[in-house]
């Protein structure tokens, strides 16, 4: 009978009714290339997951992991996260970028930026492809483990945490035309690249990353209802939503930790957990309304029930409930390669930042009681790992 019931349901599967914009499945997104109309362009931004498909190794080749970073980012809320050996694509399309020597028209830049961190092994690359000259540049830190050339080393040493590299791609490569990137892990576990900008010039470039780290106040306080709709565009599942209030709950960091610490616990009081373990309990049910149910009013609750949907269809032994793990994975957003759907302790994990960044004493007690799971205990890493790089009060 059940694997009559789980044939039943591929066939409901496609009359899961709506359920608001925040879990509500939403077909693969085809890559645009940025407009290139400004002093500074993004190649990659807040919104990574539509390139991920597209750095496929030209069709071949051997094929790194590639992944949507989602707590561990230099800037705003995504990262990339590649596994050795690499991803690449010479041809993206709609990259026809020109690098000159002194740009002003549209499309023209000299400088690229970028922000990556190796975890493990000896070396880490990034590559750029010209469609006359090939991969004809290289940047590298720590060992240029397969010894490719041209290639020029801008660190020693490894990048173990976040560090931002700024190239003048026409004195090191001359006039070319970015056309393709490979994002290269070379060795170890991963390499994860973020905040990757064309720019005219350096001041330019410094401007974006000002803006994108939310080193630049507001021109008004934040506060009351403004403030608490930012509130809730932090903890959404829409990046650039997400971004944008990180960046305003960064600027104005240090006024923010009494707000943070009564909506923190007002999360807790209401996290519902109790709720979903029970619903995800009844995907196993002997009765298929019960498990229709409880598969529909999970994927309601969105974004706080991924962490638990996602290590029940890791543990479980049923085919039923990985069936419907599935299902609810895909409703949330789930279904391309290389994009999980963004959990609870992602969202809350951008808190962790804005506290971090504030750093005052009170900032730093409830980093400590989250760190030890009184508040939001699904990001306690996040608060171990802020604390530790704080550096320690006199």
């Amino acid at each position: 009978m059940r694997r009559l019931a789980v044939v039943i349901a591929l066939g409901l599967l496609a009359v899961i009714p709506d359920v608001g914009s925040n879990a509500k499945a939403q077909p693969p997104v085809a890559y645009v290339a940025p407009k290139a109309d400004g002093p500074v362009l993004e190649l990659l931004d807040d919104s990574v997951g539509p390139i991920l498909p597209v750095l496929n190794n030209d069709g071949g080749g051997d094929l790194g992991i590639i992944t949507r970073e989602d707590r561990d980012v230099f800037a705003g809320v995504e990262a990339i996260r590649i596994t050795p050996n690499q991803r690449y694509c010479s041809r993206i399309p709609g990259w026809n970028f020109r690098i000159v020597e002194k740009p002003k028209d549209p499309g023209e830049f000299r400088y690229l930026r970028f922000a990556w961190k190796k975890v493990g092994g000896t070396g880490i690359m990034i590559q750029l492809h010209d469609p006359a000259k090939s991969w004809h540049q290289r940047y590298f830190a720590g060992r240029n483990v397969f010894a490719w050339q041209p290639a020029i080393s801008v660190s020693e040493k490894l990048p173990v945490e976040w560090e931002l590299v700024t190239c003048d791609l026409f004195k090191d490569g001359g006039a070319s035309t970015l056309s393709g990137i490979a994002l290269t892990a070379l060795d170890g576990t991963a390499a994860l690249y973020d905040h990757m900008l064309l720019g005219r010039t350096v001041e330019d470039l410094d401007k974006a990353t000002d803006a994108a780290l939310g080193k630049v106040k507001p021109k008004t306080s934040l506060e009351g209802k403004e403030r608490d709709a930012l509130w809730a565009d932090l903890l959404a599942l829409d990046a650039k939503k997400a971004s944008a209030a990180l960046r305003l709950f960064l600027a104005t960091s240090t006024d923010q930790v009494g707000f943070i610490r009564e909506r923190l616990a007002d999360v807790t009081a209401k996290d519902g957990s109790g709720q979903i373990y029970k619903l995800i309990r009844d995907l196993d049910s002997d009765s298929f309304e019960t498990r229709q149910t409880a598969t529909e009013e999970l994927i309601k609750l969105g974004a706080p029930v991924v962490d638990a949907v996602r290590e029940a269809g890791r543990t479980t032994t049923s085919d039923e409930v990985r069936f419907r793990v599935r299902i609810i994975m895909k409703q949330l957003g789930g279904g391309a390669a290389g994009v999980a759907p963004v959990g609870k302790a992602a969202c809350l994990s951008r808190v962790v930042r804005v506290l971090e960044r504030a750093a005052t004493p009170d900032a730093r007690t409830l980093l400590a009681e989250i760190a030890e799971g009184k508040l939001a205990p699904e990001c306690s890493t996040d608060a171990k790992a802020a604390l530790a790089r704080l550096p320690k009060l006199p």
